[in-house]
């Protein structure tokens, strides 16, 4: 089958999160609460992080600023100074290119598709990504970058396939979609659109319906899907 578009997920599809990286960036925003007084655990405070970016997916908030805020909100950290999220802000732009780091051959894989396809980057992701995709270097090979915060669903849900495809303005029929998760081919699928799994993640089956979905063509890294298409 001929394909005239290629949508794509991000994490752990073209790009994994690296542990010490993001342990880092963990630490170093922990360090700037402490100074301004929060002194719960660096579990707990890891817990509602982590909660907090992924509620953030999900277009909870609008921007950096609000995230930060609720977020020192739940913290208990009222009436914050705009000194702390100032701060806070910096640091995530320090870190925002060593938390996320591209599998080997993704570039490349991109560059060959480009040349082929319509591109779209398809992702669940926290709010403010869209500078982190700018600073990696990887917004320039997509003709369109649909993020889930902006669109303010998740996937499988079938909107955010929907505003891609009409970003690219091409069918379903005429698009394969791209991830590492079982969960996000359900969805493509449902909307009418081939399937590619790359097995190269850890979240395979996390959230999926179906254990046992079989997509349409697979692979174990994001390099060799070129060869497939």
């Amino acid at each position: 089958m001929t394909f005239k578009g290629v949508l794509i997920d991000f994490g752990d599809t073209l790009a994994f999160i690296d542990e010490d990286g993001n342990r880092k960036y963990t630490e170093a925003i922990l360090s700037v609460l402490r100074k301004f007084g929060y002194q719960g655990s660096s579990d707990g405070f890891a817990v509602d992080f982590d909660e907090a970016i992924r509620n953030s997916t999900k277009g909870e908030v609008k921007n950096l600023h609000e995230f930060w805020n609720l977020l020192l909100e739940n913290l208990g950290i009222h009436n914050a100074p705009a000194a702390l999220t100032r701060e806070l802000e910096t640091i995530r732009s320090r870190y925002s290119t060593t938390v996320f780091r591209p599998y080997d051959g993704a570039f490349q894989v991109l560059a060959d598709l480009q040349v082929q396809y319509k591109l779209a980057l398809v992702s669940n992701c926290a709010v403010g990504t869209s500078d982190v995709l700018e600073d990696l270097g990887l917004t320039g090979y997509f003709d369109c970058v649909t993020l889930s915060y902006q669109v303010g669903v998740r996937k499988p849900d079938r909107l955010i396939y929907l505003k891609a495809l009409e970003c690219l303005q091409l069918e379903p029929h005429d698009c394969i979609f791209v991830a590492d998760e079982i969960s996000d081919l359900e969805g493509a699928r449902d909307v009418g659109m081939r399937t590619l799994l790359v097995r190269q993640g850890v979240h395979t089956f996390t959230e999926a319906k179906n254990r046992d979905f079989e997509a349409d063509f697979q692979c174990n890294r994001i390099s060799e899907i070129a060869q497939l298409l």
